[in-house]
């Protein structure tokens, strides 16, 4: 480690350090966990010359206040919280020079409802089963299992970026679209052919609304109830982006720290290329369903991978 670069003055909502995930353990109970938005958190990354699954900063609807300790490059993408460097706005998605004695402030959310602080050389974090990403329901990773407190301080893993003086920017073209009302595209889920035709064409044409009660673990989604399968399901594994159906007829989407198993049955499955989007829904925002082929999810994820390759611009 190269020593603190950031003392927290305001943690904001619910901020917390993320990587990609830790994966391959659901077997054993683990939660992936990792950022919720993992496409914000990889160009965040690529803007100060990390590798993508260098440990960030996610923050949740209300940013942090930061006081910078020592000179560092620092890059925002996802969610739009009007950051500023003392009375300086800065924008998302591009990075830029912070100096210590400054601070950086998180106003007035813009749009979105996480937003990606990566700073050059990565944020150092505890790393269990090969992940710094924190797991708020065990307690470990991150910043000892929890999220920012007045008063933490956060280090820098290492001197990094290879050219320190740069200037980027991501192109509009590789942008994630976070507009409202959003369109969320699913695949028929292991159980959707249980349900009643009725049920299903209900859900595909239904509004839903986040609920306030939603978080890391899972959105429930507030509209009609659908009906649940009459045949009891065995516990098998659930993945992010999964729609469980509970016994009362609400829906739940399951996020990144979701349960490793579950017994309820799913209708549909987010596509992978839609998660960052769902990723940025907060509170009452109204949702749809678009069921597609699995052709069609694997051309969305293959062209959201072209535009992270292609998605820096060099600004100066």
């Amino acid at each position: 480690m190269i020593g603190p670069v950031f003392r927290v003055l305001r943690p904001g909502l619910l901020s917390t350090l993320q990587d990609l995930g830790r994966t391959g353990y659901q077997w054993l109970g683990v939660s992936p966990c990792g950022a919720m938005d993992a496409f914000a958190l990889r160009l965040s990354n690529q803007l100060v010359g990390n590798t993508e699954d260098s440990v960030s900063l996610e923050m949740t609807l209300a940013g942090t206040e930061l006081e910078v300790i020592q000179n560092c490059e620092i890059a925002l993408a996802g969610a739009d919280m009007g950051a500023r460097l003392d009375s300086k706005p800065i924008g998302c998605w591009q990075n830029c020079f912070a100096k210590a004695g400054q601070r950086l402030v998180f106003s007035q959310r813009k749009h979105g409802a996480r937003s990606y602080l990566s700073v050059a050389g990565g944020f150092a974090a505890d790393r269990v089963l090969g992940s710094g990403s924190t797991d708020l329901q065990n307690g470990w990773g991150g910043l000892v299992g929890r999220s920012l407190r007045r008063g933490d301080e956060l280090f820098a893993k290492k001197a990094g970026g290879s050219d320190r003086q740069s200037l980027w920017s991501v192109s509009p073209e590789a942008m994630a679209d976070y507009r409202n009302p959003f369109l969320l595209r699913v695949l028929e889920g292991p159980q959707s052919q249980l349900f009643a035709a009725a049920t299903r064409r209900q859900f595909s044409s239904a509004e839903f609304r986040i609920s306030a009660s939603s978080n890391r673990m899972g959105y429930r989604l507030e509209g009609p109830l659908l009906s649940p399968p009459e045949r009891e399901m065995i516990s098998e594994t659930t993945p992010m982006g999964a729609i469980q159906v509970l016994p009362n007829g609400e829906a739940v989407l399951l996020m990144a720290d979701h349960q490793t198993v579950g017994g309820y049955p799913k209708i549909a499955i987010l596509i992978s290329a839609d998660l960052p989007k769902a990723a940025q829904l907060r509170p009452r925002h109204r949702i749809r369903f678009r069921t597609v082929s699995l052709s069609e999810a694997h051309q969305a994820l293959i062209q959201q991978e072209k535009r992270l390759r292609l998605a820096l611009l060099q600004r100066g």
